[in-house]
């Protein structure tokens, strides 16, 4: 009897079980200074927002990726519902969007499920070169690699 308990229960669990997929929009830091960052998005609280706030601020792991274990706080320097101006810290990850169980096409700049491409522009400066980063050309920086789209700072 107590083998039919087990053999149901697997069962049950495996029926219930589901993957979950993600998909996350990340700016990693990886020098040893302090990067101002600006940006704007567009309806940030609406429900099809594919960007939204608040923003989340990770210490990156050796690959620039984030170290889910410690993430870092910071504060928005701007007031605005619309704009964001952060701090980002050297070796730390940015996660500007997350995307769950739903696929996004950079060619369309919209999920399957109806999420919509709401970045307008991102600002900073590196190397004492200022970085303008818009809609247009979003992913010439943001590229693809394996669901994530990052871009690293240098």
């Amino acid at each position: 009897m107590k083998m039919w308990h087990l053999l149901s229960f697997l069962l049950t669990s495996m029926i219930f079980s589901g993957c979950s997929y993600q998909q996350y929009f990340i700016l990693s830091n990886a020098t040893n200074d302090t990067i101002s960052v600006r940006y704007s998005l567009e309806n940030p609280k609406e429900i099809n927002a594919l960007f939204t706030l608040p923003a989340e601020i990770y210490q990156a792991n050796r690959d620039y990726f984030p170290d889910w274990e410690h993430q870092l706080p910071f504060k928005d320097l701007d007031i605005t519902d619309n704009n964001v101006y952060i701090k980002l810290p050297p070796k730390s990850v940015l996660i500007l969007g997350t995307i769950h169980n739903d696929k996004y096409d950079s060619k369309t700049k919209k999920t399957n499920g109806g999420k919509i491409f709401n970045f307008q522009q991102m600002t900073f400066e590196t190397n004492g070169v200022a970085v303008v980063i818009d809609e247009a050309n979003f992913h010439d920086y943001f590229l693809e690699e394996g669901g994530l789209y990052r871009y690293t700072i240098r």
